[in-house]
């Protein structure tokens, strides 16, 4: 009888460590670098002249927020937005419908209006230092399937 009991209480620990583990949402917070040569970008007018790309991620809880600054050259260009991973439609910059979800590789960003849409899906790619931001845009200028792949930018403390 304790052999049986202990045997199950090892299958209940081993089952509840499987989902913590594997449960948990993956934390994309960091500044991540544009790979020009691992990505596949299906560029639109305003995007001619990229030079390069980065994006600013802090996830907190449910709390998703992403600075992208678009470089041409010397100019930069800032665009970002504020998301709640629980899946629920909400007003994204005031003008657009958008919802974030988990999914089983990272997230999935959805944002929309009339004519456009535009669905991200986040995870990591060969590292979790590689960051793969998989786009679906529906609308103007022209529809387009971009595969961003980004390099996080690590810390060296020089001290």
């Amino acid at each position: 009888m304790r052999k049986m009991l202990r045997n199950y209480l090892l299958i209940i620990a081993s089952i509840l460590f499987h989902e913590i583990t594997y449960s948990q949402v993956p934390d994309f917070s960091g500044t991540w670098k544009l790979n020009f040569q691992k990505s596949k970008l299906d560029t639109t007018d305003d995007l001619k002249g990229l030079t390069g790309q980065i994006f600013v991620i802090k996830q907190n809880d449910d709390k998703f927020k992403l600075k992208i600054y678009h470089q041409f050259g010397t100019k930069t260009r800032k665009i970002g937005f504020s998301m709640r991973l629980d899946g629920k439609t909400r007003l994204v910059k005031l003008i657009f419908k958008g919802k974030l979800e988990e999914t089983e590789k990272g997230l999935k960003a959805s944002m929309w209006r009339n004519n456009y849409q535009n669905i991200v899906d986040y995870s990591f790619g060969a590292t979790p230092n590689e960051l793969v931001a998989d786009e679906v845009f529906k609308g103007r200028p022209k529809d387009h399937h971009s595969v961003w792949v980004f390099d996080k930018v690590l810390n060296v403390n020089s001290k």
